[in-house]
């Protein structure tokens, strides 16, 4: 729970009122601790992708609490961003759809197009423009 209301939970779980406004409505849940291992659940859709979700929530834990050596989800099928369902009979597409919440604003898209990983921002890019505090105009190259 210290993990979803942190600072960095705020920008990424749909349980707080900023990124369920344009539809993010990720979760992430406990399931089981066995030993040093964790076991985590995804649901809902992200901004991020599912696996750095995992990341940063297996980093939050380990400055937790170091003697922890894994974290995973229980089913790998959780980390999948983009979903296929198949035909169990005939292999056959029948639904695929994406886990990620809507690019509400098209950041998400033109980083990509850059070249950009967007995971390393995020969906809410600190103020810009102006003066920053304690900052100046100028940014050193």
């Amino acid at each position: 729970e210290e993990f979803v209301t942190s600072e960095y939970g705020e920008s990424m779980f749909g349980c707080h009122e900023k990124p369920e406004s344009v539809g993010i409505t990720g979760e992430i849940g406990f399931v089981d601790l066995d030993g040093p291992e964790v076991t985590l659940s995804l649901e809902g859709q992200f901004w991020h992708r599912r696996e750095t979700v995992l990341g940063r929530a297996a980093q939050w834990l380990n400055a937790c609490m170091p003697e922890i050596t894994a974290v995973n989800v229980g089913d790998m099928d959780e980390l999948k961003d983009d979903v296929e369902e198949l035909d169990p009979d005939t292999g056959a597409l029948m639904e695929s759809y994406s886990r990620k919440s809507p690019d509400f604003n098209g950041d998400r898209s033109t980083m990509e197009r850059m070249g950009i990983d967007p995971d390393t921002r995020g969906p809410f890019p600190p103020g810009v423009g102006g003066f920053a505090t304690g900052g100046s105009m100028s940014t050193p190259a």
